[in-house]
């Protein structure tokens, strides 16, 4: 059975407004009003008799009650009329202007919905709801003010919504003006516009440069705080725009066609007015705001964005290019970017190569963005980001790094797995741009910053990815480039080591720096404390001088204070890029006074100072230099450079400890640095040597680390003899590493022992245990280790035996082969696979040498080397060779030619041996730069740039440098060129011209080449060795000097016995020749030398005649052909710092 509901009707019959004669008190017309609405509210649509409500639907407009002046008669009046729409929908009892005024009413009540403390509030709310939830609003799009009162409502609730407003006053008022947009026959342009408005409430549009890396977590949580307290006006724009997508996509694509298109097309290559670029950006910002938003109503919009990136005028094409890189950064939602227009992004990827700089730099801030920003791996970005980074303009590197720099640190690992991205951005730390490689720099030193953890975790991934980055900065150093050295101080000591007061952390954290460094980063390393020993000395100096001057008040000699003091500051201030600034800064700080800043300095560059002190005198010097921040940015470098910050009491203590634990991964690593440390700062293992020396007591020959331990010790016991442990037990341990312990234990266990208060007494028991002259013993080698140290230490005690060593060392170690040649041997092996018979040829020639070196003194000294550089040099000249029936292993003429190439470098190193070693032999000598072995080359010039870095041999050693021109291996070449550059530079700085002097030198060397020849091709080939000199070494200022020395070649002779003075003569015209073509090419103009420098004795002499120096001087040597080829061997230099 149906259940009928009965229909109800309005039981209210009182007059709601005052009539003429009839009026009607405030109080109860608010309880008559109040009474009405509250019976209206109850009556459900279309269960009301209509005929019961059309009085008092009548009597609700009148202007009585819409004019009134009473707040909660109008409140009650609008929820009555609301409620009056609600019963008669979806017919109004109205006419067209009554509604009209109603509306307008409704607009001015409405607005009582900013005060919260309104006693009438609810009402207000209970209209806004009515009116949303009846739909009744859309009476207003037939009404002739309709577009009035639309404009009106949506200004006064974008307005009105806040943060803190009641959610379901946003979702009504909301719900309102969808309502409105979908029923209204045509939005008015000001509705579209403030719509529009409300999105450039939400700021984070833009990706933000940052330094500090972050992780993806982090950075999530920041977007979605971000997100959900974005403005409700925002959020009502958004709703707008979702549930009336299809009439907002045409409103906004209009919007932007006029913004957009009339500015594009008006424009053209000329230059947009500010009005027109400020409308612009703000469009363009819309964009990227309603995309994040509403990605479905920019359809249409998009490829205008797509013209508007291949335009020609730049300023909007950047514009594009940036607001195209934005909206493809969103991670995808409803609509994937990439997916859905794909025309534009194709034409957005095309920008990377943009004829503008400008764009392609917004083009990688934008790729770097996407990356950031999107979970997937989009396809090109990655690679887009490295090409950028090898662009041919510094803005667009410099962009790039910038861009990197905001990345997040796990961003990086998921999605750098190419490794050229990573590879271009170690390479801009080189950058011919300052401002391009301080930025690398920054962004590398962070990076690895973040990923030490990871690393020191053992995280293969991250080691694979990122543990490489320690060794591209160090190799910087390479440099030698005064503003990079000033950044590397800041990268190292506050990104890859930076203060760390506990001791167990800082130690493993610099432990595992130097595990993955390469060897040459490793030399690098090595010369940061050599370094330190150096600065801290001067800067001890200038301290002292400081506190003499007492601010001014001097007791002694007050000017010739003064010049020491500008000296060591004109000495310090030489090493930065701006000397002036730091000079006056460094004048500056003398001036100061301060003995608490005296203090802290002395305590940092003190090796014996506890880390801790070092810390808290940091602190000290930032917290009082900061009013004088000019100074600090002097001085820090300064006390990074001079402070003992690797090489202290604390960090040797947690060294020692790691270099005991071998089951630790870092336990070689810190067996090196302790290594390192007794050869630069040994006077820190003063306090823990016992330590290292108990370790030696209580181990057997071959405990784990125990060459370096060993090493160690003896390098310290060198330089300390007296702090070394003297007991009994301690010394017999030694002896029985000297004699039955490896080769590498028994020298430096010889070595030390040979330091010791009883070091005669023990030589004459280690030579006795020693002279078995049996090859076949099993401790022969550390037999024969040892006795090298004993003719170096205590050559007087060796002496009565030492023919009878020689001897035996000839006959059955040199000249007799235990080993004999396979088919399939090779040229090269490990010293972990190199049998003992060519361990102990190498032992031999080394107790030859060290006799030498212990007899340097001696009267005897010349007569006793001849026969011992005579086998060296054969050695090198039979390539190793030293059997006359020539059956030594291949493998072994490398080691033997390698070592008596090092040994005559090292015996060079000795005035009475280097006068005995001729031209001829230098010559000989040099071919091993040029060996077939890659391990021979490279072992031999390091040693040599070693010896002449150090100054230990002549300059008539450094030509040998300039035959690496043929170099297969490119790091090598690379090293070699950034170090006779650095050479160059420091001799410079002194003002000498020792490379220039080697020139004749070097063209005698070639004239003796056994490659040397006259035909065309020959002479090319020696032209390289030219090119290579002059590449490394000619500058616009040396240029004439070098001419000057090929041009005096030929006014001379060779000096040598096999006179090949026409060779020489050759190639002083190929020379001047070379040289010319180096002017034309780097469009110098070279002046004459206006001095006079002699030619090298020892290589050239006079001419016999002026008649035979005019014949040569009339005579071109080179033929034809030569000269026209050189243009294109010739290049404009560039070296590897300024490349880009």
């Amino acid at each position: 059975m149906i259940v009928m509901q009965s229909i109800g009707s309005l039981q209210f019959k009182h007059p709601l407004a005052p009539r003429a004669g009839k009026p009607i008190a405030v109080t109860e017309q608010l309880k008559r009003l109040k009474s009405v609405h509250d019976e209206l509210q109850q009556f459900e649509q279309g269960m009301v008799d209509l005929m019961s409500i059309d009085k008092v639907a009548k009597e609700l407009i009148s202007d009585n009650l819409l004019r009134t002046k009473d707040k909660g008669v109008k409140a009650y009046v609008a929820c009555c009329l609301a409620d009056i729409l609600r019963l008669f929908a979806p017919d109004a009892p109205y006419t067209v202007p009554q509604l009209q005024a109603i509306f307008e009413f409704f607009v001015t009540q409405l607005k009582g919905l900013t005060d919260t403390e309104s006693p009438y509030f609810s009402q207000y709310c209970y209209l806004l709801e009515s009116l949303s939830q009846v739909k009744s609003i859309v009476l207003v799009a037939d009404l002739p003010n309709g577009e009035d009162i639309m404009t009106s409502l949506f200004r006064m609730f974008f307005d009105m919504v806040k943060p803190d407003s009641l959610k379901n006053l946003e979702f009504h008022m909301g719900e309102v003006l969808v309502q409105l947009v979908e029923e209204v026959p045509t939005i008015p342009v000001e509705v579209v516009e403030m719509i529009l408005a409300q999105f450039l409430r939400v700021t984070n549009s833009a990706p933000t440069q940052t330094k500090k890396w972050t992780r993806a977590t982090e950075k999530q949580s920041k977007v979605q705080t971000q997100i959900s307290q974005a403005p409700p006006a925002y959020n009502m724009a958004k709703t707008i725009c979702i549930n009336c997508s299809d009439r907002m996509a045409r409103q906004i694509s209009q919007y932007f066609t006029d913004v957009i298109y009339n500015t594009s097309t008006k424009s053209g290559d000329d230059e947009i007015s500010e009005e027109d670029m400020t409308d612009l950006k703000k469009a363009h910002s819309l964009i990227v705001e309603i995309w994040r938003s509403v990605p479905e109503v920019l359809q249409t919009v998009i490829p205008q964005l797509e013209q508007e990136i291949l335009v020609e005028n730049v300023e909007m094409r950047v514009l594009a290019t940036e607001t195209v890189g934005l909206i493809a950064g969103q991670i995808p939602g409803r609509v994937n970017f990439i997916s859905s227009q794909p025309a534009c992004w194709e034409a957005w990827m095309g920008r990377q190569n943009d004829r503008s700089g400008v764009v392609r730099a917004k083009w990688a801030e934008g790729c770097a963005y996407i990356i950031g920003s999107r979970s997937d791996v989009v396809k090109g970005t990655v690679e887009g980001l490295a090409k950028s980074l090898i662009d041919n303009e510094d803005r667009v590197r410099l962009s790039t790094c910038k861009a990197i720099g905001t990345l997040s640190y796990k961003t990086i690992i998921r999605k750098f797995r190419n490794e050229e991205i990573l590879n271009n951005l170690a390479e801009r730390s080189r950058d011919r741009k300052y401002t391009v490689r301080a930025e690398a720099i920054e962004v590398l030193g962070s990076l690895y910053d973040y990923a030490y953890e990871d690393i020191s975790n053992q995280d293969q991934d991250v080691i694979a990815q990122l543990s490489w980055i320690p060794s591209r900065i160090f190799d910087l150093y390479y440099l030698s480039a005064k503003d990079t050295n000033l950044l590397l101080d800041y990268c190292l000591n506050e990104q890859l080591l930076p203060l760390e007061i506990d001791d167990k952390k800082r130690v493993q954290r610099l432990l595992t720096v130097v595990k993955y460094l390469d060897d040459k980063a490793k030399k690098a390393f090595a010369a940061v404390p050599a370094r330190q020993q150096k600065m801290s000395a001067v800067v001890s100096a200038f301290i002292q001088l400081c506190e003499k001057n007492n601010g001014g008040v001097v007791e002694e000699d007050e000017e010739q204070l003064k010049t020491k003091i500008k000296n060591i500051v004109r000495w310090l201030s030489e090493q930065f890029p701006d000397a002036s600034k730091a000079e006056a800064n460094l004048m500056k700080f003398a001036l100061l006074n301060d003995r608490r800043l005296y203090k802290a300095i002395k305590d940092c560059i003190n090796s014996a100072s506890e880390y801790g002190t070092i810390v808290k005198a940091f602190k000290e010097l930032n917290s009082r230099l900061k009013p004088v921040s000019t100074v600090l940015e002097t001085i820090m470098p300064i006390m990074y450079r001079s402070s003992a910050l690797w090489y202290n009491r604390s960090n040797v203590l947690a060294i020692l400890e790691i270099s005991k634990d071998v089951s630790n991964p870092l336990s070689s690593c810190a067996h090196e640095l302790l290594k390192d440390i007794a050869s630069n700062v040994p006077a820190v293992l003063v306090a823990h040597i016992r330590d290292l020396t108990q370790q030696i007591q209580k181990s057997e020959p071959g405990f784990e680390g125990s060459v370096d331990t060993l090493k160690t010790c003896a390098e310290f016991a060198q330089k300390y003899p007296d702090e070394l442990p003297q007991e009994r037990q301690f010394l017999d341990a030694l002896m029985q590493f000297a004699t039955a312990g490896s080769a590498g234990e028994a020298k430096h266990a010889a070595s030390m022992l040979l330091h010791t208060k009883r070091k005669h007494t023990y030589a004459r028991d280690l030579l006795g245990a020693c002279m078995t002259n049996d090859v076949n013993d099993e401790h022969f080698l550390a037999h024969l280790a040892s006795i090298g140290e004993l003719v170096l230490e205590t050559p007087a005690i060796v002496e009565p035996e030492i023919d009878n060593i020689i001897s035996f060392l000839i006959k059955e170690v040199l000249m007799r082969n235990r080993v004999k040649p396979s088919d399939d041997e090779k040229d090269w092996v490990e010293d972990s696979a190199l049998e003992d018979d060519c361990h102990a040829k190498v032992l031999a020639l080394r107790i030859l040498v060290n006799r030498l070196r212990s007899a340097a003194n001696a009267d005897s000294a010349q007569e006793i080397a001849k026969p011992v550089l005579n086998l060296l040099n054969t050695l090198v000249v039979n390539a190793g060779e030293i059997s006359k029936k020539k059956d030594t292993p291949a493998h072994f003429t490398s080691r033997l030619r390698l070592s008596a190439g090092l040994f005559l470098l090292k015996l060079a190193r000795l005035p009475v041996y280097e006068r005995l070693i001729s031209p001829k032999d230098i010559n000989s000598l040099s071919l091993l730069v040029q060996d077939t072995n890659f391990q021979v080359r490279q072992a031999f010039i390091d040693k040599l740039k070693m010896y002449l870095a150090r100054e230990q041999l002549p300059e008539k050693y450094i030509p040998i440098m300039f035959l690496m021109a043929y170099e297969p291996e490119d790091e090598v070449k690379d090293e070699l060129v950034m170090w006779i550059r650095a050479r160059l530079a420091k001799q410079n700085q002194q003002k000498g011209t020792v490379l220039e002097n080697c020139f004749p030198r070097l063209l005698h060397l070639l004239a003796h080449h056994p490659d040397y020849g006259t035909n065309v091709d020959d002479l090319l080939d020696s032209a390289q060795y030219l090119i290579f000199y002059m590449n490394t070494v000619v500058t616009e200022q040396n240029i004439s000097l070098i001419f000057y020395f090929a041009q005096r070649v030929k006014q001379v002779r060779d000096a040598l016995p096999d006179d090949t003075s026409e060779r020489l003569y050759y190639l002083s015209d190929l020379a001047q020749a070379v040289i010319r073509q180096f002017e034309d090419a780097h469009g110098w103009s070279m002046q004459t030398w206006p001095g006079k420098a002699p030619l090298p004795s020892d290589l050239f002499k006079a001419l016999p005649s002026a008649t035979v120096a005019q014949k040569i001087a009339r005579t071109t040597y080179i033929p034809d052909g030569v000269v026209e080829k050189l243009p294109g061997l010739v290049k404009v230099r560039t070296s590897a710092r300024t490349r880009s």
